[in-house]
């Protein structure tokens, strides 16, 4: 069965990947340890499922073999945990998961101001065409093997997971970021309820330590990280504020307006 790490782009879910991976498993390099959290949708998730030539890789022609191949996953009878950025929700009546399938997720949140600043370093682009993109209810995007990800607007990526019917951690960025060993410990007791972990304080506060901000920034200036793309570190600043100095008066209240009910549950606004 399938424990989901999901969220939208840029909210902090490759760090959450990272604690968890190197506080359940053992290889001694940071981010050697991500392989065992891989990404979903991925081409080879879908092997033999469908003929390429006649489908594509589309998801919106995937989603037809989503369950298909998350039925194959759970084949081995242990809890996978996947990453996705993907939407849960269902096209053309075809659902992106189901109770079969799925233990249930951890949602990290991030205020949508912060992420159009990180998302626009990320990709190289304008604060105006992040903004954009973030504010897209149809916004996808292509991996290198071409497999195209419906996410949609951070508003409809949240809410597709809140309110799906699957057990459920949902942590904001924020609380991480301001004290990460008692929110990681709470995403801890969520996995336990589904499989039997050590939950140490001392280790909780080594691995803490060794996955820091700065450790991870260290870690990619040293050796690299396969995940980058564009001109930036993907481990770049990682604040939670940022915006405040960065965005502009009127691209300031353009999320806030679009995003206003969302933020305010959040208690970003």
């Amino acid at each position: 069965m399938i424990i989901w790490l999901s969220s939208f782009p840029k909210s902090g879910n490759t760090w959450l990947r990272i604690l968890l991976t190197n506080y359940l498993f053992s290889d001694k390099k940071l981010f050697s340890n991500l392989k065992y959290i891989r990404e979903y949708p991925k081409k080879n998730f879908f092997e033999n499922l469908y003929s390429e030539a006649n489908t594509g890789l589309q998801e919106l022609d995937l989603y037809k073999y989503f369950l298909l191949s998350q039925d194959r996953i759970n084949l081995n009878n242990k809890i996978n945990f996947l990453k996705t950025h993907s939407c849960c929700g269902t096209i053309n009546n075809n659902k992106f998961t189901n109770k079969e399938n799925t233990l249930g997720f951890i949602y990290i949140v991030r205020d949508p101001r912060s992420v159009a600043i990180s998302y626009a370093h990320h990709s190289n682009i304008s604060y105006e065409k992040s903004i954009e993109i973030i504010t897209n209810e149809n916004n996808t995007a292509i991996d290198e093997d071409k497999v195209l990800t419906f996410r949609s607007s951070w508003k409809t990526n949240y809410l597709s997971w809140s309110k799906s019917p699957y057990p459920r951690i949902i942590i904001k960025y924020e609380d991480l970021h301001k004290d990460t060993s008692i929110n990681f410990k709470k995403i801890l007791f969520f996995i336990n309820k589904f499989m039997k972990i050590d939950i140490d304080e001392n280790k909780i506060s080594r691995n803490t330590a060794k996955c820091s901000f700065n450790s991870l920034k260290r870690e990619e200036e040293n050796f690299g990280f396969s995940e980058r793309w564009g001109n930036e570190n993907f481990f770049r600043k990682g604040l939670i504020d940022e915006w405040k100095s960065k965005l502009s008066t009127n691209l300031i209240k353009l999320i806030e307006n679009k995003f206003k009910k969302e933020m305010i549950e959040l208690d970003y606004l």
